[in-house]
């Protein structure tokens, strides 16, 4: 459900809600005057400023000022307020649970420490940022539908601050023989157009959810939500070459909508559906 509030022509807040991957909450919003009272979440507090700057320091006297192009991320039960620093800040939050932020930040095999550190000013990652946080807000159905878009967030997030996967010793072939880890694989080509997630491929391989994604990544060189996408994908491009019609395939493989179904095609082949479809004819 997506509520949006506007102020006037230049301030606005527009606010989301997905609750098919642990009832992650997005906020977009432009303020220039507005101050918030000290307060804290209770959960992670995933920050990007696309504009401006904002000092969220609680306490007076001090200052803890993010500018343009810097993500932070707070702890739940951290104290901060918020206000304009020069006049206009433009800005995104997730708000996601800390079991949901740690199990990623494990999956990626990232320290979630160094994340609370003051993170280096980042274009790339502001965009992808405000990117995820308006797919919540304007398309939230397509994020519910597959958890695939948050890991895939996630991963694109987190990826600079990634460790050495701890199975890198192992080589991917001696891995793909794992039988935990074939059951999951071969879960993930059974239902590789459903919503298959992290916890079902723990499931299915009895390893940890974080432990399966480290070990897929390192067995086929994707994470498992990556892996599923490229071969949704490619599944969809040989559907279309079969003279099925563009919505009956973004249908059929997946997608909430043929928009969505779009972008993630045009992404891996670099041309549209479209494109493909019209070859055929």
């Amino acid at each position: 459900m997506t509520k949006t509030g506007r102020r006037n022509a230049t301030e606005f807040a527009r606010f989301g809600r997905v609750d098919g991957i642990g009832a992650i909450e997005a906020l977009h919003a432009r303020f220039e005057d507005h101050r918030f009272a000290v307060h804290a979440h209770d959960t992670w507090s995933i920050g990007a400023v696309v504009a401006g700057a904002k000092d969220i320091s609680a306490k007076k006297g001090s200052q803890r000022v993010f500018g343009e192009s810097q993500v932070y991320c707070m702890p739940p039960g951290n104290l901060h307020a918020g206000k304009t620093v020069g006049g206009m800040c433009e800005y995104v939050m997730l708000y996601v649970s800390d079991e949901a932020w740690r199990q990623q930040c494990a999956a990626f095999d990232v320290d979630v420490r160094q994340l609370t550190r003051e993170l280096p000013g980042d274009r790339r990652q502001t965009r992808l940022a405000q990117a995820f946080v308006d797919q919540i807000i304007l398309s939230p159905e397509t994020v519910d539908a597959w958890s695939g878009e948050w890991a895939l967030f996630c991963e694109a997030l987190l990826g600079k601050y990634r460790g050495s996967p701890c199975s890198k010793a192992e080589s991917s072939q001696r891995m793909r023989t794992d039988p935990g880890l074939h059951r999951a694989y071969e879960f993930m080509h059974e239902f590789w157009n459903r919503n298959v997630s992290l916890e079902d491929l723990s499931r299915e391989s009895s390893m940890s959810a974080s432990e399966v994604c480290r070990r897929f990544s390192s067995a086929y060189g994707l994470t498992p939500h990556r892996y599923q996408l490229v071969l949704r994908i490619t599944r969809a491009k040989s559907r279309l070459l079969e003279g099925v019609d563009i919505p009956h395939v973004a249908t059929e493989s997946g997608f909430a909508d043929q928009s969505h179904f779009g972008r993630h095609f045009k992404s891996i082949f670099g041309v549209t559906p479209g494109t493909v479809a019209k070859a055929r004819q």
